[in-house]
């Protein structure tokens, strides 16, 4: 065992395009897109997150990803700002979720969970 991620990651890359292609080509409103995406698409991609540690540049690409299905959508622009639909509904943003926040809280619980652990250390 050599701690090489490449095959997870080239895993978690697969998976994501082939779910987000799915979903770029259904008939699902922008609405529904943003609750598939929150709700199914995110999760299974974080399932991993906990066991394989991902770099900045995979986050940056799966966010990307995400991001291209959204404006795809949503009829915008593909150089409208990643902000813009990552910001909160409630500032004038789609609120769509980031894969960053998904992946430091998910690693934060792993660590938190590990060092709460009641069992005996090796």
């Amino acid at each position: 065992m050599d701690l090489n991620w490449k095959h997870q990651h080239r895993r978690m890359d697969k998976s994501l395009k082939q779910k987000l292609d799915a979903l770029e080509g259904s008939y699902a409103s922008p609405r529904q897109t943003l609750n598939i995406i929150r709700t199914a698409i995110i999760p299974s991609l974080a399932y991993a997150f906990a066991v394989t540690p991902c770099s900045y540049p995979d986050l940056d690409k799966w966010d990307a990803m995400i991001g291209r299905v959204i404006k795809s959508k949503h009829n915008l622009w593909r150089s409208t700002l990643t902000a813009m639909i990552c910001e909160d509904v409630h500032d004038f943003g789609l609120g769509a979720p980031s894969i960053y926040v998904e992946y430091h809280r998910r690693s934060a619980v792993a660590l938190v969970t590990s060092l709460e652990d009641p069992s005996e250390r090796h």
